[in-house]
């Protein structure tokens, strides 16, 4: 593994705002007004954020990616645009404590956003309820989110659908101190980690620590040797999605590792 180069790798190609998350994991550095002004650019009047994939909507996905960026930035509820962004997730909650994107975006969302499916209402289901319970929302909005992913979750620890549902779910649990369905979602982690690709094994450690899970849990340590494995010569580590999301995975690569202790001399 080569920390070094990774930096240089998004110092050399990384725009304002991910120059600025890579300061905020080297030196803890606040980012400035104008980054997150950059950051929170395209906010809707409601709180959310429009997709790739619907330009005049506010997906309830797109708006779980961005307070992603924000934590990871160190930008938390105290924030005007955050409190707006998780007021807009909370709004959204069915009364079973599901998400799903509004059913008129049915022809136009992909796989994972998908209205009336049940791997994207699952996958949506996580992602919004752990940011409610790490962004100081109402607990009792979270525990119905985990108690409905909870409904749909097997006895080996599988939940129907996406992968990455399994660790956002299980990031809701331990941060909720729900320990049974959380170790039952390691489990099954545990066995598919060497299935994971770069992104996916970053994302993973990142969801899971943010959430309060320490850097000596097997798993951590387990999607983190995986991790040093798939760096490219270069320094990057790259995006499932893409080669325009390198640049994202490889801060999410380094974000983890710093996490887990592993830093340059």
């Amino acid at each position: 593994m080569n920390i070094l180069k990774a930096i240089q790798f998004v110092s050399d190609q990384g725009n304002v705002v991910e120059q600025a998350r890579l300061r905020r994991i080297l030196e803890n550095e606040r980012p400035s007004l104008e980054v997150i002004a950059e950051l929170f650019a395209g906010q809707r009047v409601d709180g959310g954020f429009p997709p790739f994939w619907a330009q005049d909507y506010s997906s309830l996905d797109a708006t779980c990616f961005r307070l992603a960026k924000a934590e990871q930035l160190g930008i938390l509820e105290t924030e005007e645009a955050v409190r707006r962004a998780v007021r807009f997730i909370a709004e959204r909650q069915s009364p079973d404590g599901s998400w799903e994107e509004d059913a008129r975006m049915a022809g136009l969302a992909p796989p994972w956003a998908t209205p009336s499916d049940l791997a994207a209402k699952l996958y949506l289901t996580a992602n919004c309820g752990l940011w409610l319970a790490l962004l100081g929302d109402s607990e009792m909005k979270a525990s119905k989110a985990a108690a409905f992913l909870q409904t749909h979750l097997n006895t080996d620890g599988h939940l129907p659908g996406f992968i990455n549902t399994h660790w956002l779910a299980c990031g809701l649990w331990h941060k909720l101190g729900w320990r049974a369905p959380a170790s039952g979602a390691f489990e099954y982690l545990s066995r598919e980690i060497n299935q994971l690709a770069a992104s996916e094994l970053a994302w993973l450690i990142n969801t899971l620590c943010a959430a309060g899970v320490t850097p000596d849990q097997l798993l951590v340590q387990d999607a983190a040797a995986r991790l040093d494995e798939k760096q490219h010569e270069d320094g990057h580590w790259p995006s499932a999605d893409g080669p325009e999301y390198d640049v994202h995975t490889t801060l999410e690569a380094l974000r983890a590792l710093w996490f887990c202790g592993l830093r340059p001399e």
